[in-house]
């Protein structure tokens, strides 16, 4: 958690003195940038990431991984219970039931 608290006082001291017309190119030169960048920059978060958390033993690491899993099987089944609400609510309003 002080790793997101560090990243985030690191981010608003970054954008604090940028004007609100110059964000969107600040914040695309900085974060996004030219597509070549992008696996060297994730191959140094992942680095930072592997410091801060699984150097240490730290649990969390586990608890990201239970967390992404949740959402993920969410995700997947939600078009499946949508469906399955539409489909429940045309039988109410037919008057029919399951």
């Amino acid at each position: 958690m002080a790793s997101v608290a560090r990243s985030l006082r690191k981010f608003l001291g970054e954008i604090q003195h940028v004007k609100v017309r110059d964000l969107p190119s600040h914040l695309h030169k900085e974060y996004i940038g030219p597509t070549n960048t992008w696996v060297p920059r994730m191959k140094n978060r992942l680095l930072v990431y592997k410091e801060d958390y699984i150097d240490e033993g730290s649990f969390t690491p586990v608890k990201h991984v239970l967390i992404g899993g949740f959402f993920m099987s969410y995700l997947v089944g939600l078009p499946a219970e949508l469906r399955h609400l539409a489909h429940e609510e045309a039988m109410k309003r037919q008057g029919g039931g399951h």
